[in-house]
């Protein structure tokens, strides 16, 4: 199969696309400019479009056969990041302390360069679900399309995604079967006690002591419980308080903070001797600790029998040798998870790095100077187009559908 050449011939467009969305970004479940430029372009493709979960957007695209048949679901992320952008790029954002910092951007134009190509052939049989989600940073819009009925207002029998992964080589694809990505829960913690003149500290509490000895017992935790080589993290990552002078002791300070696992048994022992730290904190300072944990995602555990597919038209299109499986499971998290608890299917990582496989030096995803390789949107359509047509195949001949066929050859004598 490889790269298709009528996509190739798309980049431009592609790019146009892209680097539009990159210039307004929005936060998630606010995506309404977003959302009216899906709807219109796919509706420009004569694709069939329908909102969910506020700004989501479902097209629709049935093959050379009409409705009925098989049906697949291939999705992409529409929300930016509240990031205040430094790329310098021409078409960086115009929305003040919103960027396209994950590269969701570059995923809705590779999902449009795809639903544009399979519009105009229709090279497959049965029904394409272009799946626009809104929200997947920290919110989880996923579990909203989900609830409004994603899977049964569009049945479909599997679902597919595609992310960026600007640390590996342009070219290059990566997946895997079972457990991908981690599972996270965020916390915060606020210690109250009470504050003073910081020349009286003795009629003051020790806050600020209190929360750093805190801070300090977590990552003595994580070092005693996660194993040597166990993808695991607990992680602070803020610590505010409420004072700002220099003289004047804070009645309050807060810090939050995260936890990424694969081993439930090992999350849940973390989150319990945590418990137990700001239990004993309470009592040794004499100070009040809120202890807030929210739920985050599950582990990303892409199929068995939907990930070799996925991995067999990776290779189609870039090559046996540029594609990574099984893949290092990492602690970046996903709430494409959600999707793969109700339906088979299977999460792909695509290159967008200008480096060798290996090159640390390179800028991450979140990153504020971030910005989404263009260069890999024809790969991206085409792995999306190679895996519609493989995995929904004509059943018939076009000419034979519309009266074209030539007749059967006379026997011979």
């Amino acid at each position: 199969m490889g790269l298709i050449k009528k996509i190739q011939e798309m980049k431009q467009e592609m790019t146009r696309w892209r680097q539009k969305l990159h210039q307004t970004p929005e936060l998630a479940f606010e995506e309404k400019q977003t959302m009216r430029f899906l709807i219109r372009t796919l509706e420009d493709m004569d694709i069939e479009t329908h909102g969910l979960a506020k700004t989501g957007v479902i097209g629709v695209l049935h093959g050379k056969n009409g409705p009925g048949g098989p049906a697949i679901m291939l999705r992409a992320d529409m929300d930016g990041l509240p990031i205040e952008e430094k790329t310098g790029a021409v078409h960086s954002s115009r929305n003040p302390g919103v960027m396209h910092a994950c590269g969701h951007d570059g995923h809705m134009a590779m999902l449009l360069g795809a639903a544009k190509y399979l519009s105009q052939t229709k090279n497959f049989e049965g029904t394409v679900y272009f799946v626009f989600q809104p929200a997947e940073e920290h919110i989880g819009g996923a579990q909203e399309m989900i609830k409004q009925g994603l899977f049964t207002k569009f049945p479909a029998e599997e679902i597919y995604g595609l992310h960026n992964y600007p640390g590996l080589p342009l070219g290059m694809m990566a997946t895997g079967e079972g457990a991908m990505l981690a599972a996270s829960d965020d916390f915060t913690i606020t210690v109250r006690g009470k504050g003073g003149h910081a020349s009286h500290a003795e009629a003051a509490t020790d806050v600020l002591g209190a929360a750093a000895d805190t801070v300090m017992q977590f990552k003595e935790l994580a070092k005693k419980y996660i194993p040597e080589g166990e993808p695991a993290a607990l992680s602070v990552c803020t610590f505010k308080t409420t004072g700002e002078a220099h003289n004047a002791l804070p009645d309050a300070a807060n810090f939050t903070g995260t936890i990424r696992t694969f081993d439930p048994v090992l999350h849940q022992k973390l989150v319990d001797e945590m418990v137990k730290i700001v239990d004993a904190i309470e009592a040794k300072y004499g100070v009040a600790l809120d202890f807030d944990m929210k739920k985050g995602y599950p582990v990303l555990v892409n199929e068995k029998v939907a990930t070799a597919f996925a991995t067999e038209v990776a290779k189609d299109t870039v090559g046996d040798k540029s594609v990574m499986n099984p893949v290092p499971r990492t602690m970046g998290t996903e709430d494409f998870a959600y999707y793969l608890q109700h339906k088979p299917g299977n999460f792909m990582g695509i290159g967008t790095g200008s480096g060798k496989l290996g090159d640390k030096n390179y800028t991450d995803i979140h990153s504020a100077k971030y910005d989404f390789n263009d260069a890999a949107l024809p790969i991206g359509a085409s792995y999306w187009v190679n895996l519609v047509e493989k995995k929904l195949p004509l059943l018939t001949p076009p000419s034979a559908i519309d009266g074209t066929a030539p007749p059967p050859s006379a026997p011979k004598p």
